[in-house]
């Protein structure tokens, strides 16, 4: 959320205990500007969030960040991927999903290219985006959002029972 809104690297670390909003322009080619509206939700209220049947209506797009040289976040991240698309597919409100990678500047977790590809493939959606904040390495990140947000369909996860069901 702070590059989004330009502001520099910072080593202290401190987790999301609140929602967070951020609100920018994004620059696309041909001179195109996109107004990005972020909500950072803290892990444990992404259950809050999807009790109500609607909640998930109003949004874009829901995105993942995990550290990349953390397996542990990189399983939460997944679960709570798992928990979104279940419950677009169970409400009608299906979701784009964009899974990120923070951290590229440290070494990843041993399985970590398996399991994302893997993810990936299994769920139908891009593998996983590596930025590095502390680099400036962002990979295009809040232009991909936008993009995502714009062709829906090209990054809305499936689950096993959405896919029986469709069968």
């Amino acid at each position: 959320m702070n590059s989004f809104l330009g502001r520099p690297y910072l080593d202290l670390y401190s987790p999301t205990a609140d929602e967070q909003y951020a609100v920018n322009v994004v620059k696309l080619p041909g001179g195109i500007k996109k107004t990005l509206f972020l909500l950072e939700i803290p892990e444990d209220g992404v259950s809050k969030l999807l009790s109500s049947k609607e909640s998930l209506a109003p949004c874009d797009i829901a995105i993942f960040v995990y550290d990349s040289s953390d397996e542990s976040s990189w399983k939460r991240a997944t679960e709570l991927l798992m928990d979104v698309a279940g419950d677009g597919e169970d409400t009608g409100y299906e979701v784009p999903c964009l899974i990120v990678a923070a951290k590229d500047d440290l070494d990843s977790f041993p399985m970590a290219i398996q399991n994302s590809t893997r993810v990936s493939q299994d769920k139908g959606i891009e593998a996983p985006i590596p930025i590095s904040s502390k680099l400036s390495d962002f990979n295009n990140i809040f232009r991909r959002i936008v993009n995502a947000a714009e062709h829906p369909h090209l990054s809305i996860p499936e689950t096993k029972s959405g896919r029986s069901r469709k069968q």
